[in-house]
């Protein structure tokens, strides 16, 4: 059995230890993080191997066909373990933007830093620009509709879930900062949970792991001021820790 870890910057181990990491560039740094990352960390409780997959910036768009890509050639077999850390959907280009833009990091960039967004794209059209620029800040307050996401990524997961059946394949999920489904925005209309395997899922709609190590009473996360801190090394032990225990727990593998 091998353990393939899919994600982004939270999977690939950025932020294990930021002195370190300052001092590395390119492939080096990559493989310094997934040494410190969770994948390497329960692959080790495990007894088994690992491929760390995550990426730092990931989409949920590359996650999701990168998962299906390494499924139908073959580089994931079957009995091998799925484990997914889902991003920021906020991070996935949206259809409703020109030019393959994308929202924001996460969440909390997005109210922190709506600048961020506002300003993200220039042209050679300084009147083009002025346009976006306004619309932005148009679509912030009148348009944006976390619902869309809940859409999009329950079809993520069903797909997933029933492609992992077919294949026989193990596997399960989990939100790194932003919860893949809001439940209090979800619409009755929209809602397919009924479809979703909670069992295969680390407290689906109800904690991200970034708010299980913010109820830690110790230090879990690197020093920045970044809105979005990663995990330091302690941090990514504890995530290992907690999911080989719900593995463990419910018969995953």
């Amino acid at each position: 059995m091998i353990l393939h870890g899919y994600g982004c910057s939270w999977t690939e181990g950025e932020g294990c230890d930021n002195s370190l990491e300052k001092l590395l560039q390119n492939q080096e740094l990559i493989v310094f993080r997934n040494q410190q990352s969770w994948v390497k960390l329960l692959a080790n409780k495990m007894d088994i191997g690992w491929i760390n997959n995550g990426k730092s910036g990931n989409p949920n768009s590359i996650i999701f066909n990168s998962i299906i890509d390494d499924v139908t050639n073959g580089r994931v077999k079957k009995g091998d373990l799925v484990a997914i850390m889902w991003s920021s959907s906020l991070r996935d280009y949206a259809a409703f933007l020109p030019r393959q833009q994308w929202v924001s990091w996460s969440v909390k960039h997005l109210i922190e830093r709506p600048h961020k967004f506002v300003d993200s794209y220039k042209s050679n059209n300084s009147s083009y620009d002025m346009f976006l620029k306004e619309y932005k800040n148009f679509f912030l307050e009148h348009l944006f509709n976390q619902n869309y996401y809940n859409i999009v990524n329950q079809n993520y997961i069903i797909f997933l879930q029933k492609l992992f059946k077919f294949y026989g394949i193990k596997y399960f999920m989990v939100d790194a900062f932003d919860k893949m489904v809001d439940m209090g925005r979800l619409n009755e209309t929209d809602n397919y949970l009924h479809l979703i395997n909670m069992k295969n899922y680390w407290n689906f709609g109800i904690f991200s792991m970034k708010e299980f190590l913010e109820e830690k009473e110790i230090d879990c996360f690197e020093n920045t001021d970044n809105p979005g801190k990663h995990p330091n090394a302690l941090g990514y032990n504890l995530i290992s820790e907690e999911l080989y225990n719900y593995i463990v727990e419910n018969n995953i593998i």
